[in-house]
């Protein structure tokens, strides 16, 4: 029988914990959203919306192969994570939304990039609560 100590026991997390999720996953995501920013520019659609649960990418646009890669990224963290959760607790939602700062272009000649861009994380638990995360850049590269 293993007792607490064994290292290799997985403790289970608490929903309190839903929220750092939500955190990593908006941080992770805004690392690597110049694709997406580029293709907000380009189309003139600032915000971005992805289901992570079923991973559906809107509007359509977004939802392309190199997207979908980042998308799934986020998507195995939540899964990952997810997982951690003590029996009884679980994520029944979970959406990313990005909104970029198309009104700020800036090209130097070397990079472009757009202004504050805003992603938000929003999980729900499994009795309806809502966890929040809004992670912003105040200027977001944009890939061209």
């Amino acid at each position: 029988m293993e007792t607490a100590d064994t290292p290799f026991e997985q403790i289970k997390l608490g929903r309190k914990h839903i929220k750092s999720f939500a955190s990593g996953i908006a941080h992770m995501f805004a690392c690597s959203a110049q694709h997406y920013a580029w293709l907000a520019y380009q189309h003139r659609l600032p915000t971005v919306a992805i289901d992570l649960l079923v991973l559906r990418i809107e509007p359509a646009e977004f939802d392309i192969e190199r997207n979908r890669i980042l998308a799934g990224m986020c998507q195995r963290v939540l899964f990952r994570n997810a997982g951690q959760l003590a029996p009884t607790d679980a994520v029944a939602s979970a959406v990313l939304f990005a909104h970029f700062g198309l009104d700020d272009y800036s090209d130097d000649g070397r990079s472009a990039s757009i202004g504050r861009s805003v992603f938000t994380v929003i999980l729900t638990d499994d009795r309806g609560k809502e966890w929040r995360v809004d992670h912003a850049e105040e200027r977001t590269l944009i890939q061209s």
